[in-house]
Formats: C-alpha cells, structure tokens, sequence
C-alpha cells in the first residue's frame, strides 16, 4: 500500500511539476520502513571522529567519503509497468550512521520523456529531466541515511544512466541541519546588509578528491569581458590534488542561506550547479605561493539564485575594512566582519612582510556578534570596504572560542600573476581576456531579463576526426538556441547544450550560437574559433606518406619540402587527394634525411615532420 503511494507521489512529481532542467521540489514525509525488499544496505567505513582536523593547516575538513556501486547493487532496483504505457524504476539505498548521502551520475542521457527523481527522509527531492545539461555529475547531499533514486520512461529495463558512487557523510548535526558553531552570524544580518548583491556571488562546495568528500567555499567571479563567464574563484588546497573527473563531479550550492538574520528551524532552499573544469591554480606549497584556484563552472547559474560576479582589486592596497561571506561546515552562508586593515605576511606569519603573498584578518565584534571562520569557509573571499575581492581563505586559528586570534587570506594580487605567469598558474589570463591592464573591476549581477549568447569549446585545437564538447554559458530565460558549427558535424544544433560535435575538414572554422526568447534575440560569433589540424603517416618512411585531409577539393592544396636546415628543397605539383580525403606523397626524388612537409589548403597551412631512409 505504501509502496503504491509512494509510486502515485513521485509520477506527481514527475508529470505535474512545470520545472526543466535539474530543480528541487516539495515532497512529502514516507514510511521508510516499508521499503525493505527493494533497498540495498552500503555498509559505512567513514568515521568522521577519527580525522583529525587543525584549520591551520590549510587542510579541508574530511566530511565523508565515496563508494563505487557494483552492478548487483542495481539489480536491486525493482521495475513497475503503468497503465499510461511508461515504466518506473525503483531503488532505495540505505547506509548505516550515515548522516547524509549523495550519488554520483555517469552517462546520464535522459529523453525527451525521461524523468529522474531522487529525494531522502527530509529534504525536497530533485527532478532531472531531458533538459539537464550534464551527464556526469554528483548532487547535493540528501540529509538522512536513506535514499530512493526513481526513473520514469517508456523503455522497460534500461535506464539512461548509471550510478558509479554512492557519497556517505557524517556530521554530527546539533540541530536540524547545519554544523556551524554557535558565534556564526546569518549573512542576512545587519552586516550583509551592505552585501546583498555580492552575497549571491557565494558558493558552498562539495569537493570531491579521490574517494574523499570535504566542504569548502568559494565565488563567482568577474572577468573584464563582463561576459557572465561562470568563472569561480576558490582555494587550492579544496582538492589540491582532484583529477579532471573529479571536478566535474563537485557540487556548488548557490543561495543556500537563512531568509533572514535567525537561524532557520528546516533546511533552505538551494539553487545547485554540477560540475565544473579547471583553468588555473597556484602550485601546492601555501608557504612559497598564495593558494588559489580558478575554476569554470559546467553550467550558468540559475537565475532563481540572482547570480552576482564578483568584483576584485589587484592593486596589493591594504583594505581598512570589510567582511568575508563564507559557508562553515557546509553550514547556511554567513558573514565575519573585520574593522582595522589587514596585514601583509607569510601564511601563518604574524610579523608583516609587505611583499608577503597573503592577508592576515583579525575579525571583530559587530552588531549581531563576533563572526569567526571554520573548516569549510576555505576559499571563501574576503572583501574591501568597497565590496571588491581581495583575497581567498586558506587557514588560521580563529574559532568562536578563540574569536580574536587571526587567519590568512591569500593575496588576489598575487593570485595575479606572482605564482607564474602562464594560463594555468596566473588568473590575468583569465579575468583579464581583452588585455585592459584594469587593477580594480566591479562586479555585476548581468539583468537576467535580458538574454546573452555566449559558450566556451572544452578544446579550440583539435586534429582531423577529432570531437568536441561545448559548453552553453548563455544567460536569461532562452525559450530556443540555435547552434551552427563551420566545419563540423554535425552543422547544426537546436539543442541547450549540443553534445559532440566532430570536424571532418582540416582548418580554421567559425561557430556561432543564436538565442531567442519572445522577442528578445542575441547572438554571438566566434571566428576561426576551431582550429583543425590532419595528421601524416608514416613519419619514417622510404618513399611515402600520407596525409589524412578530410573532405577538401584537390585544387586547394599545395605541398612544399623544406629540408632539415629550413632550406627548400622541392614543391609536390598537383598533389592527388583521394575520396576518402587522403593525400599521398610521392618522396623518390628526394634524399635520405629529415623533411618538413609544408601543407596550404586554401591559406591555412599546417607543417609535418617526416624522416626519408633509402
């Protein structure tokens, strides 16, 4: 009986609900019990009392850890026929102590019809649909030591995805939520007030490491373009060492934060974004450089959160005063304040050292009390009187019990371009794309009412055959996109996010993405964004080679041979490119020795290295 309920509920849930995308809706309270014969038991090897913690050591608090799912797991899943032709797909999973689970995805591809319900004994369920834009990702914590993971689509006995981990966390929650300590002051005080904007440039991070879950925070940041790039600003040392897989599994929680300035009785809502890539980071080591790390979220930030992107200040000015917004514990979002100006130091230096790469803070008393920092607050950003970001969040000994003692901050000044001066050790490259040179840039919450065309390549460089992810970055409340890839396959798209695409053609090729919503339209152009390289074979060779052209007139190409030293030494006439796009090099007439084959294909011209033995 119960079990039934609970299937009406969630088809409710799934055909009622006029959401998109990934967003979390109302639910109601379940009789656990009764799902006995369709749960799997994971058992427990976390325990979080057994990790010792010093936030002075610029360590993460360890919150949990993940489990990867065998395939017997699964099975447990119990598969239901309903009268309107549909399929449902049922798995409960329950983790003994657990105080919190989460599940991380892989090769999510739900359709048009598909819906995918997970949802625990508290808090609001979340929906994904066709329109979720990520395949591979983790969500949000589930408080609670059960989980029900439900699917709804016409195909009995295939499910779209699969769960590659399971997240187990325990925390020894005082309240309903929430493990912040007692002195923590809600953003929404009297000294956020100021901050209303900016407070929503705030995020709490899941970082997953390996098979490690820890919580940290950082911000969306701004970039000189003020393009709405989702770039987002944090610290190193949250998953120094996560490998590509791993970031695109970390969760960011936007809005989650008390209405006002009480701690709230049941947990608020969130507004999540999955997955994210990382562009540059300070190398490990918080004692030679200032602990920073740049990321590219994988998704633009709801509009129901009121996005903000921060501005900064590089100038290496001492700020009298200001404030940091930060998520302890994982804990709602809240606010310390400082009022005398910060200190240049080392990390973990009390002696000033003006050429120092990080800021020493000593938080003040204020209206509603005296706000600290715990594990979790790492990278949190720390603000000048004007609201610019001045640096990031790597450690230190306040505490509520020990509220006046200091924590550094790492420089934003030197996060610049002081740990090295390439695209993956320096923000400039980044924050700075149209080379203004600007020290101080304000931030922006971009007017969600109008919409903005915009998307980033996972890779612009790529060889002959090769495909591609792109990354919709577009803003506003788009009703239709329309995608047109030079070059590629395939050519067009009308799809949010358009998956793959592969380049068959050697060259330079444009993309373009058109957005509309009622009777707003951008659009956006990027030139020779893709560069399509061929390849030759064999690179040794007693007479030829061959290079993999794609589809590409014959009269285009010309070759010419440059001996080892730079000198010319020949030109191939009338090279002959096969149907399948192969051109085949002819080098009899030339001498043993090394070769540098230079390709123009109608102006775009590509070099290849080839060694001629006889």
């Amino acid at each position: 009986m119960y079990f039934n309920k609970l299937i009406l509920f969630l088809i409710a849930v799934l055909f009622c609900s006029s959401m998109s995308a990934q967003t979390y809706v109302d639910r109601e309270g379940l009789l656990l019990d009764t799902f006995l014969r369709d749960t799997a038991f994971i058992k427990n090897n976390f325990k979080a009392n057994k990790i010792k913690y010093h936030k002075s050591e610029a360590l993460p608090r360890q919150i949990g850890i993940s489990k990867a799912i065998k395939d017997d797991v699964l099975q447990k899943g119990h598969w239901t026929r309903l009268d309107n032709g549909f399929s449902t797909w049922q798995l409960v999973i329950k983790v003994e102590n657990a105080t919190a689970i989460n599940i991380y995805f892989s090769d999510l591809k739900l359709a048009a019809t598909d819906e995918l319900v997970i949802m625990g004994p508290k808090d609001k369920a979340l929906k994904l649909d066709s329109w979720t834009s990520v395949s591979n990702f983790g969500t949000s914590p589930f408080r609670g030591n059960l989980l029900i993971i439900q699917f709804v689509g016409k195909t009995p006995g295939i499910l779209p995805f699969t769960i590659k981990e399971i997240g187990i966390i325990e925390q020894s929650y005082e309240r309903d939520f929430g493990d912040a300590a007692y002195c923590e002051i809600s953003v929404n005080c009297p000294e956020g007030n100021d901050y209303s904007k900016i407070k929503n440039s705030v995020a709490r991070i899941l970082v997953k490491q390996g098979n490690s879950l820890f919580w940290c925070t950082g911000s969306l940041i701004n970039n000189t373009a003020t393009d709405g790039t989702p770039y987002f600003l944090t610290a190193n040392h949250c998953g120094n060492s996560s490998t590509p897989e791993d970031y695109s599994d970390w969760v960011f929680d936007f809005g989650f934060e008390s209405p006002d300035c009480d701690i709230p009785a049941s947990e608020p809502a969130k507004n999540t974004v999955y997955g994210s890539r990382l562009l540059a980071n300070a190398p490990d080591g918080i004692d030679s450089y200032s602990d920073f790390k740049l990321l590219m979220l994988k998704q633009g930030v709801p509009a129901a959160a009121k996005p903000f992107y921060v501005g900064w200040d590089r100038s290496g000015d001492i700020a009298n005063k200001g404030v940091s917004i930060h998520h302890p514990q994982g804990d709602i979002k809240m606010i310390s304040s400082y009022l005398q100006p910060l200190t240049s130091t080392d990390y973990y230096d009390r002696t000033e050292n003006t050429d120092g790469r990080y800021w020493k803070v000593n938080w003040s008393d204020s209206q509603s009390g005296h706000g600290v920092t715990e594990g979790g607050s790492s990278g949190s950003p720390i603000y000048n009187e004007q609201g610019l970001l001045v640096g990031t969040l790597t450690g230190g000994d306040a505490s509520c019990n020990f509220p006046d003692e200091p924590d550094w901050y790492g420089k934003f000044s030197y996060h610049w371009e002081s740990n090295g001066n390439d695209s993956a050790t320096s923000l400039k490259y980044w924050l700075d794309p149209l080379n203004t040179n600007t020290e101080v840039l304000k931030g922006t919450d971009l007017d969600t009412n109008n919409i903005t065309a915009n998307f980033s390549a996972e890779s612009t460089r790529i060889t002959l055959g090769s495909g591609v992810e792109f990354t919709n970055l577009s803003q506003g409340g788009i009703d239709e996109y329309e995608w047109r890839f030079e070059g590629g396959e395939p050519k067009t798209s009308t799809e949010k996010n358009p998956g793959i695409i592969r380049y068959y053609h050697s060259g330079i090729f444009d993309v373009s993405l058109v957005v509309r919503t009622g009777t707003s339209r951008d659009s956006l152009i990027r030139k020779d964004y893709m560069a399509v390289s061929s390849y030759a074979f064999p690179t040794v060779t007693r007479r030829f080679t061959k290079i993999m052209l794609g589809s590409i007139a014959p009269g285009k190409v010309n070759v010419s041979v440059f001996s080892g030293n730079g000198a010319k030494a020949g030109q191939i006439d009338k090279p002959v490119v096969s149907d399948n796009g192969e051109l085949k090099i002819d080098l009899q007439n030339f001498r043993s020795g090394i070769y540098i084959l230079l390709l123009d294909i109608d102006g775009f011209k590509q070099t290849y290295k080839v060694v001629l033995v006889k």
